[in-house]
């Protein structure tokens, strides 16, 4: 008998502290991104999101003089000042800087995600 409460996650979060700025049309806020994935991120942010939420966002990084811009990301899930982002309409320029940060990160042995290139497709658990 399978177990149908747990699914497998093709894109592993990579944990992280980066900085960030977000941006909704209600609100501006900063936080740091906690974990990091090719599909979205945990983010402790200042400023109070809502599920469902748009957001745009810019990641700063320490290697980079110009950050990272994810425009219309959306708020998955929110838990006080902790939130998850899900990327859905990366362009394909900051696609790939996030693709290559994360596989800069996997050459140094901190990331164990599948590389974006492999296509597995998992079917969904049933209902």
């Amino acid at each position: 008998m399978t177990n149908k409460r747990f699914a497998l996650r093709i894109h592993s979060p990579f944990p992280v502290q980066i900085s960030m700025v977000y941006r909704s049309q209600n609100s501006i806020g900063q936080g740091i991104v906690l974990e990091l994935s090719l599909v979205g991120c945990r983010i402790l942010g200042s400023d109070p999101v809502v599920a469902g939420e748009t957001l745009n966002v810019q990641l700063s990084f320490p290697t980079s003089t110009k950050p990272l811009v994810m425009e219309r990301t959306t708020v998955k899930w929110v838990k006080g000042l902790e939130f998850g982002l899900a990327f859905k309409q990366l362009q394909p320029r900051e696609a790939d800087r996030l693709e290559h940060l994360l596989e800069a990160l996997r050459g140094k042995g901190l990331y164990k995600g599948r590389p974006s290139g492999s296509s597995h497709h998992v079917k969904p658990p049933a209902a």
